[in-house]
């Protein structure tokens, strides 16, 4: 009997995990909601409804179209209808341990094969120069053996018992005609291991030169090839016409019409027409007519009119006409016409969606950002991680106008533009008190005190309806109705409860402030140093040396958003 016991409360602490898990499992999905979602990506719903529910997402980024825009527009139902909904839209599939929801492609038919269509053959030129050789020759043969159908025999006709019969017929497929003379073959001498030329045409390989591929090519000032395989190297230019594999130095600069995989290197300018795999690095300029997969490093600008993995440095600018999928970095601007990855420039960076970040003193620009931007004004569409900046303007981001007061100063209105994670702050404040007569110590005609101020502010929710918004504001205070020289600093840092409702376009909140007044404003009758009318009766510090004042003490700050 003491052999069981154990076996049973293994049981029962299996059977207890599993209700647990299911418990949760309908909690998290259960939950009653309201949304409404238009053309968003859905890497900002899934960002959000993690916020709002307390849900983890979990999925490749390769797999699963996070720039995929959707459409959900769900009121009071369960938050497993707007998943279901999401999924449809996009082909996806979820499964929910917990709080987890793991997303993946639904599984797909496979598709048919179309038909191929058959490959042109390439019309070798015939040359004087170069007779072909013995190997060409049979290849030559074999490739131009057609198969010619044979004179059919005469059907006959087979009789079976019962009076049926049936026709018979017996064909020849095919038989191969006489072998061609040999002399009529053209030679495939496309391919040597060495040329030397002056000039274009002016060389080892003569009027040939733009259809041969050389394993080693020398041009002593300018010369041209049908290909390289090897080395080039040029004193003044290079001109390929087809594709160039290896390495190509020129004093001036190299161009290839096709492919280069390998590197280029030139005084001036590299250029070429196809895709780039490897290396180019000029003194002036790189251009890549179909983008690829390299480094392109320019004293003064990097193109690449496709798509492109790697980096692109330069003096200047760098510009990709598609994808950036690496780096750009430019003393000027860095230009994307599709997503990247990383972006630093010395001005501004332009791109579509971003993966990685984008750094600039002056201004960023994107669409869908999932990571950063650092610089004084940020533009973009939406962001998933944190604008940094003087400016952040995010489309669907945390933007909101403000009304509030706090002990302080009476009346505010506050500007707040940004993302839920980081948003910029820009106040106004005024304030207004009664002042004795120094003469005969009556009162004297109110006097109006206002303050301008900035700040920065970040939002961590609580709850569906609840988010804690966590904000420092710094204002210079003029006394009086005058513009006060002096500094006369009125620092908060706020604690406030941001209840909102359904549709987060209206919300109260309340909460507590803590103030540091830093003033060196004197006054002139008596000289006593400090804020003539920010003065609490209470505060939890105070500091005066004689040439500045520093008091601290808390309030309180309450008001409705927009």
């Amino acid at each position: 009997m003491q052999l069981k016991k154990p076996h049973i409360t293994n049981i029962l602490l299996l059977a207890c995990m599993a209700l647990a898990s299911l418990q949760l499992q309908a909690q998290a999905l259960q939950q009653k909601v309201d949304l409404s979602y238009a053309g968003i990506p859905l890497g900002s719903v899934l960002s959000q409804l993690e916020q709002r529910y307390h849900l983890r997402f979990t999925y490749s980024p390769d797999l699963i179209p996070l720039s995929e825009k959707i459409s959900v527009e769900v009121h009071d139902a369960p938050l497993a209808s707007a998943i279901d909904d999401i999924c449809q839209q996009l082909s996806l599939q979820y499964k929910v341990i917990g709080t987890q929801v793991m997303l993946k492609p639904a599984p797909r038919q496979h598709e048919q094969l179309s038909q191929l269509e058959p490959r042109k053959g390439k019309v070798e030129q015939k040359s004087p120069i170069y007779p072909p050789s013995k190997e060409h020759v049979e290849r030559r043969l074999r490739m131009t053996q057609v198969v010619q159908p044979l004179h059919q025999r005469p059907a006959t006709v087979i009789q079976r018992p019962g009076g049926d019969s049936y026709p018979s017929f017996s064909l020849d497929l095919s038989r191969l005609p006489a072998m061609p003379a040999t002399a009529d073959l053209p030679p495939t001498a496309d391919k040597r291991l060495a040329q030397i030329s002056i000039l274009p045409y002016v060389g080892t390989n003569l009027e040939r030169s733009d259809e041969i591929t050389n394993n080693v090519s020398v041009n002593l000032l300018w010369g041209s090839n049908g290909g390289v395989d090897g080395l080039e190297v040029g004193i003044l230019h290079n001109q390929v016409k087809q594709d160039m594999n290896g390495l190509q130095v020129a004093g001036l600069g190299s161009s290839v019409n096709g492919d280069v995989r390998g590197t280029q290197v030139a005084g001036l300018f590299n250029t070429n027409g196809g895709r780039l795999q490897g290396l180019q690095a000029a003194g002036l300029f790189n251009l890549s007519g179909s983008g690829g997969q390299a480094i392109q490093a320019a004293g003064l600008f990097n193109i690449s009119q496709g798509d492109f993995a790697g980096l692109q440095a330069s003096g200047l600018f760098n510009i990709s006409r598609g994808k950036a999928e690496g780096m750009q970095i430019g003393l000027l601007f860095n230009h994307s016409g599709d997503k990247t990855r990383s972006q630093i420039a010395g001005l501004f960076n332009q791109a579509g969606d971003v993966e990685g970040g984008q750094i600039s003193p002056l201004l960023n620009i994107a669409d869908d950002v999932y990571g950063f931007q650092v610089g004084l004004v940020n533009i973009a569409d939406t962001v998933s991680g944190v604008p940094i900046g003087l400016l952040n303007l995010v489309k669907n981001g945390y933007n909101r106008f403000e009304l509030s007061a706090n002990d302080a100063l009476y009346a505010n209105a506050s500007l707040k533009l940004g993302a839920y994670s980081f948003y910029n702050i820009f106040q106004a404040g005024i304030r207004w008190d009664d002042h004795l007569s120094t003469a005969n110590n009556e009162a004297s005609d109110t006097q109006i005190s206002w303050g301008l101020g900035y700040g920065i502010g970040t939002t961590l929710p609580l709850s569906r309806y609840m988010l804690l918004n966590v904000e420092a504001v710094s204002l210079q205070v003029n006394e009086m109705g005058r513009w006060t020289e002096r500094l006369n600093l009125l620092n908060q840092l706020r604690f406030t409860f941001d209840y909102h409702g359904a549709d987060r376009r209206t919300s109260v909140f309340l909460g507590p402030v803590f103030h540091l007044m830093w003033s060196k404003v004197q006054d002139a009758e008596t000289g006593v140093v400090g804020s003539q009318v920010i003065d609490p009766s209470y505060t939890l510090f105070e500091d005066d040396n004689g040439s500045r004042n520093v008091k601290g003490w808390i309030g309180l700050q309450g008001g409705v958003r927009f």
